[in-house]
Parts: C-alpha cells; structure tokens; sequence
C-alpha cells in the first residue's frame, strides 16, 4: 500500500518536465527558479540586515540590494510569465537555513556573517548566470543572464569590500 505514495514523487519529477512552458526549455525554466531562489535569498538577507546592523557600509549595501534584487526578480518573474515557468514563492530550504542562522546573529557577529554570506551568494550568482549565458537554449532567458551579469558582478564587488567579508588568513607559527 505505501508503494504506490512512494513512486507518486518520482511520478510528479518525470512529468516536471511536460509541466514547463513549450516556449522554454527545462534548463531555462530551471534557471529562472534558481534565480528566483536568489533573489529571494538576497532581498530577504537585505531586509534582516536593514534591521540588525549598526555599520553604515553594511546598511547601505542591504538597501542596494534590495533595490536591484527587487527589479531583477520583478524581471525574472515577467520573463517566466511570458515563458509558462511556474516560480517559487518560498526560498528553497537550504537558504532558509542561512536566513534563519543569519537572524539569529546581531552586533559585529551578524555583520561579518552577512557580509561573508554575500560574498558566497553572489558568486554562486555569477556562477549561475555564467552558466545560462553559455549553455542557455531561449534567447530571452539568455538575454537577461547577459544583463544581470555585470549588476550581479559589482554586487560581489561590493560585498568583498564590505567589513569583515575576507574570511581571514590562518595563522602557522
């Protein structure tokens, strides 16, 4: 009896794939939810550090990336629209994991935690739209990996120049 509940995933896993738009391929549809997973991510990291943070440098970049992680997902989801890509509303569970343990830091712990953060999620972004630009079927899905690229690079930029984002050396004696 528990069999059949055991294979309705895979069930639901193979057919993802009819689920998508003819007008996008699977690995554009996946990188718009990949994109929507981090501009989530980035916009809702933003708005705890908005609230948690004391440093100037660090206020500034979280409402920096708020402003433009907005407007890219507001264009992630007209282009997914327009493709038939259902997008997520929740960030995925393993980046819910890193807001919540974000959260539950403050002062100059939460600070360099954010700011380390950043760095890392920016370049799995970098690394994300890299990746559309180069094997990427749909032209329009192409295109705004190509215009988010350089946005998403100064965003790395920043982050590593922000307080505490050097993760630091090792010291042998």
């Amino acid at each position: 009896m528990k069999r059949p509940l055991l294979l309705l995933p895979l069930a639901l896993a193979a057919c993802a794939p009819m689920m998508m738009a003819p007008n996008a391929s699977t690995a554009d549809g996946l990188f718009l939810q990949a994109a929507t997973g981090s501009n989530l991510f980035e916009i809702q990291a933003a708005q705890v550090a908005l609230s948690k943070t004391g440093s100037d440098p660090v206020r500034a970049f979280a409402q920096h990336m708020v402003n433009d992680h907005t407007t890219a997902q507001n264009q992630v989801a007209a282009l997914a629209t327009r493709k038939g890509v259902p997008l997520p509303k929740m960030l995925p569970p393993e980046l819910q994991l890193k807001l919540n343990a974000l959260s539950g830091l403050s002062g100059a712990a939460f600070d360099t935690a954010y700011a380390r953060e950043m760095v890392l999620s920016h370049q799995l972004t970098v690394s994300l739209l890299q990746n559309e630009q180069a094997a990427g079927k749909d032209a329009d899905v192409v295109a705004l990996a190509n215009q988010q690229l350089p946005i998403i690079t100064q965003h790395l930029t920043e982050a590593q120049a922000l307080p505490g984002a050097a993760t630091p050396a090792s010291s042998t004696p």
